[in-house]
Parts: structure tokens; sequence; C-alpha cells
């Protein structure tokens, strides 16, 4: 069964198609369109793309996920699981992270008296922390770097600079193969 949301977002796309037109010569001075999504799920997820994602002290969050942003958890704040593509991130001192922190072509960055329950882990970057951390998990930095250039992290850049940008998918459309 088809949405009938379907035929009014071609409409609108239709409709705006004039506004993003013009000479080649402008489109090629332009710096490139940065795409921004954010989102938050019933069950207290959150996913940002294209921009930081902090959780404020106090604050309860499932899981997070940043794409091409940080995640920063403040003192205060707990959330479940916490995963930054091609971003950092980063727990002050006194923010939990119930579960994992995981950063790929990023930083984990750990600040004193910050505490992760499951493991640490920077693919593509480093894992920095202070002394008074605590890690009941793996503390896992991969990083392979030839030249000066981190090859794992130029690998996830690539993989994401052929998709970017944000996708509705509606139940709907999918079929099964």
């Amino acid at each position: 069964m088809r949405s009938r949301f379907l035929p009014t977002l071609a409409l609108a796309s239709t409709l705006a198609l004039p506004a993003f037109a013009g000479d080649d010569a402008a489109r090629k001075s332009a710096s490139p369109v940065k795409v921004v999504c954010a989102t938050t799920a019933k069950d207290g997820s959150r996913v940002v793309q294209g921009t930081d994602l902090v959780i404020e002290a106090g604050e309860k969050a499932k899981d997070v996920v940043a794409v091409e942003g940080d995640i920063i958890i403040r003192k205060g704040a707990t959330v479940e699981d916490a995963v930054a593509i091609r971003g950092r991130v980063i727990v002050e001192a006194g923010a939990v992270v119930k579960g994992d922190a995981v950063s790929m072509g990023g930083e984990v960055r750990l600040q004193g008296n910050a505490r992760v329950e499951g493991s640490a882990v920077a693919l593509g970057g480093k894992l920095t922390t202070d002394k008074d951390v605590h890690i009941e998990g793996d503390r896992i930095s991969l990083s392979f770097e030839i030249g000066g250039k981190d090859l794992l992290r130029g690998f996830i850049e690539d993989a994401l600079d052929e998709e970017s940008g944000c996708h509705i998918i509606d139940n709907d459309d999918v079929t099964d193969a």
C-alpha cells in the first residue's frame, strides 16, 4: 500500500526545483550544502547528522548517535550507548554511559570521573582518558597511520561520502525479497 504522503512530497519537490535552478558558475562557486538532520524516537533514542548532539546535565537518553557531529554527554547525564560516526564522543566528568562509547573516524574522550559501564572504542581515532575514569569493558583504540594519514579514518570518510544526506524510508514502500 502506497502512502498518501508520497504524492504530496513529489508535488512539493517539483514546485521547489526552480529555486535550485541557476547557472553552473554560481553553483560551482557556492560552498557545498551541509545536511543537518535530527530525530528523537519514542524510546528516548536520539540521532543527528551534520551537527553536535549534547545531552545536558540531568537528562537521560537511550541510544545517542551522531553522524558527522560530536556527542557531548554533560556531567550528571546518562545514556545507554553513544556512537559517533566521523565525530567525537566526549563524556564529561560525572557523566555515565551505561553501555558502550564508540567513535568511528573520531575520538572518544573520557574526562575525570566519567563512567562507561561497557567498552570505550575509537576506530580511526584516539581513545583519550583522564586518570579517574572508570571503564568496565574493553579499551580499544584502532588506527592505521601511514605518512600522517589515518587509513581507517579515510576508509570511513570515503564510505560516508558515497551516501550523504537524510533518507526517509516508508515501511509501506519496502517490499520483501
